[in-house]
């Protein structure tokens, strides 16, 4: 009887083990009820019914986009260097911590709820904007944010923020926002700085805040008034030789030594007792309910054994070994055959070791362009002049030198007159890995469109006229061309990505997989996802029609000379969000401006690119076969 007692109480256990673990909400994002063996992330029903969303072949791009909706996030997939957005899709967040995750983006989100919420330690980035928030939440940990986008919500105040590590902070679109109390940031990281419409009455800070504001290079604001708040022992100072801020004589920030005692961390013995027994018996739960679950699932699964992470698989790649440090700072590593094995297609260290470049004859004379990940140099070698990539400082990491390598040994491999061409690499340790290219004298079609818009928006422009831009769009064909002939898909075709030279023509450039735009392409806009196809957001299915689909948008930047969709607008009449533009182009409802001014065939051949089935784009052959004949017809 007793034996009966005892397994009728573990059938109870059981059951409540077998309980969906988030019954309380209607819907959950999870990770580790997914069913299939490539999941890493699902929608689990209050039911217990599950459909996955998410693959691990999505985190190869740079990115991906939750449309499913759920009620409640509870796990976030253990993927690197990959950015996720939830786009109208979630209401509530939980503990999430143990994902490795670093750019999380809630856009659009009305109303969620962060209370709850603990986020990843990795995590560097985060956007709430656009959800409705009368309150910043203050689960999130600010203080190890390298950027941070709270533009248009409700917020009133601002108060008690630790900004010392961003670079980037964004609440443009907040009128309503006033008051700015002890926000503290640092010269040393801030750059820029969009409140462009909020008027403050209050705004007070430290001196170290006074020195990073003072130093940004985007500093903007509406207005600021502290005439009726600023009092002693607080002065006014002005910033910007514009404003006039209200200044603490002391840096506010508290020292980070100082710590917090749990309230009754002095209990009697018998308390530490009491919690003994509750954890014991927890762990005896927490046992049972893992027990029931894998059982479960095993038997879902029939024989097969379940091995993997039910986070899914790490972007990262894992190298051995025990690192030291160079002189850099960073994680230093042998260049060995073990280490490259790690970076895709089978690199070696003799192939890159072939096309090393003397250091002693690199020399590096002038910043030309800097992005989140790298920056480029104008230099020379062995007196030629040159261009060189490397890798910002701090942004050392492994996985940073592998990407820098991989896109040094593809690039070696290409050759065509419609390519920049690569002369080799140069380190001495790996955090100092260069890449070195020839020298375009013109610079990116973005900066040359930039500088040749025509007076009347719309118009044909007289220093940069259609004759050129021809030539333009043929070179680039004729790239498209070889590179599809390799099997080879770019992926990241856009006017920033297409170099130009006095001499030496128009050639393709940046075979790096786009780092950038993990970081900054989703508010700035300027990113890879407003070039990108549907099926590319949608389904990340790369295909040689998706570089297709970008020329097509490249043509649309050589008839407007501005990036794509620049002149749409919202109901509020503000410039359309790259979240909004890509739920429009996945839906299939936006297009980008092509004027009256534009070629006939030149928009034909765009929108033929721009085709929404991937199958109903012209092929690169056909496309350099089109301007050819238009170029015979003009001979």
């Amino acid at each position: 009887m007793r034996l009966l007692r005892c397994a009728m109480a573990l059938g109870l256990v059981l059951q409540g083990a077998l309980a969906c673990p988030y019954a309380k909400y209607n819907s959950t994002f999870t990770v580790s009820y997914c069913n299939r063996s490539d999941a890493i992330l699902c929608v689990t029903l209050k039911s217990f019914t599950i459909s996955d969303v998410k693959k691990t072949t999505d985190t190869q791009a740079p990115g991906f986009f939750v449309k499913d909706a759920a009620e409640y996030l509870a796990q976030l997939p253990a993927v690197v260097d990959t950015y996720v957005q939830f786009f109208h899709s979630v209401r509530k967040i939980g503990d999430i911590s143990n994902s490795t995750l670093a750019l999380l983006d809630f856009q659009e989100n009305s109303g969620i709820d962060f209370t709850s919420a603990i986020f990843p330690p990795t995590m560097t980035r985060i956007s709430i904007a656009n959800s409705s928030l009368d309150v910043l939440p203050t689960t999130i940990p600010y203080g190890q944010l390298a950027e941070f986008y709270g533009w248009s919500n409700r917020f009133t105040t601002l108060a008690n923020v630790d900004f010392r590590k961003a670079n980037t902070i964004k609440f443009s679109d907040c009128a309503s926002l006033t008051s700015l109390t002890n926000v503290s940031a640092s010269a040393a990281t801030l750059k820029f700085f969009y409140f462009e419409d909020s008027s403050f009455t209050t705004f007070l800070i430290d001196p170290s805040t006074l020195q990073a504001l003072e130093a940004a290079t985007t500093f903007s604001v509406k207005g600021i008034d502290v005439s009726a708040t600023c009092k002693a022992p607080n002065e006014k100072k002005m910033l910007k030789n514009k404003y006039e801020v209200c200044v603490t004589p002391t840096d506010m920030i508290q020292s980070a030594s100082s710590t917090t005692v749990a309230p009754g961390s002095g209990g009697s013995s018998s308390s530490s007792s009491n919690v003994g027994l509750i954890v014991g018996l927890c762990v005896a739960a927490v046992v049972i309910v893992i027990g029931a679950v894998v059982y479960c699932r095993k038997k879902r699964a029939g024989d097969t054994t379940l091995t993997q992470n039910p986070y899914g698989a790490t972007l990262t790649p894992t190298i051995g070994g025990t690192a030291s440090t160079d002189p850099s700072g960073s994680a230093n590593f042998d260049l060995s055959v073990r280490w490259f094995a790690c970076v895709r297609g089978s690199v070696t260290s003799q192939e890159l070791e072939l096309h090393r470049l003397d250091d002693r004859q690199l020399v590096r004379t002038q910043a030309v362009a800097q992005g989140a990940y790298g920056q480029v140099w104008l230099g020379t070698y062995k007196g030629e002049t040159v261009a060189i990539k490397c890798l910002l400082p701090g942004k050392c990491m492994r996985s940073d030198i592998l990407h820098l390598v991989e896109e040094i040994t593809l690039s070696l491999r290409l050759e065509s007159p419609h390519v920049v061409a690569t002369l080799g690499a140069s380190w001495r340790v790996p955090s100092e890995m260069q890449m070195v290219i020839e020298w375009m004298d013109r610079g990116d079609l973005k900066s040359v469109l930039d500088a040749t818009q025509p007076a009347t928006p719309g118009a044909v422009s007289a220093a940069f006229p259609w004759s050129e831009k021809i030539q333009c769009m043929l070179s680039i064909a004729e790239g498209l061309l070889y590179l599809h002939s390799l099997d080879i898909i770019h992926r990241d075709l856009k006017s920033r990505n297409v170099l130009l030279d006095s001499k030496k023509g128009t050639k393709l450039t940046d075979f790096g997989a786009s780092r950038e735009a993990t970081t900054e392409t989703m508010t700035i806009g300027v990113g890879t996802y407003r070039w990108m196809a549907p099926e590319i957001l949608q389904d990340n299915h790369y295909s040689t029609a998706a570089d297709i689909y970008s020329f097509g948008m490249v043509l649309s930047e050589l008839n407007t000379h501005h990036i794509p969709y620049n002149d749409m607008r919202n109901e509020k009449g503000n410039p359309l969000v790259d979240t909004a533009i890509m739920s429009r182009v996945i839906q299939g409802t936006i297009r980008p401006t092509i004027t009256p001014s534009c070629p006939t065939w030149v928009r034909e051949l765009a929108e033929s690119c721009m085709a929404r089935d991937p199958e109903d784009r012209p092929k690169a052959i056909q496309i350099v076969h089109t301007i050819n004949q238009v170029l015979r017809g003009a001979a």
